[in-house]
């Protein structure tokens, strides 16, 4: 299993790359994800293909950002945004996940 990480400009220059993504998520569905506040997740944990981004300094900050990457077609799923402690090579801030197949 391979673990992602991708900052924000570089999960663009990936998606631009590519071209649009097929079934990118809408900004509706962002607004249904759940948020885990006290959640800590580590790299580890993170399937194939899915890719930290932040960390942002709040949470509103965190889920603007994801919902704009869902309007512009940047990836095809999100996780929500969380809060993660720091540790293990991370800062601490807020996090979400997103996949790039």
């Amino acid at each position: 299993m391979k673990i992602h990480t991708l900052h924000a400009v570089a999960a663009l220059a990936l998606a631009f790359g590519v071209g649009a993504l097929p079934g990118a998520a809408s900004a509706a569905a962002a607004d249904t994800a759940t948020t885990s506040t006290a959640e800590a997740r580590s790299s580890a944990s993170l399937p194939p293909d899915w890719y930290r981004q932040g960390p942002f300094p709040s949470q509103d900050a965190c889920w603007t950002t994801r919902r704009e990457g869902a309007d512009r077609g940047d990836h095809t799923s999100a996780s929500g945004c969380y809060h993660y402690d720091g540790g293990q090579g991370w800062p601490a801030g807020w996090y979400f996940d997103v996949y790039l197949p």
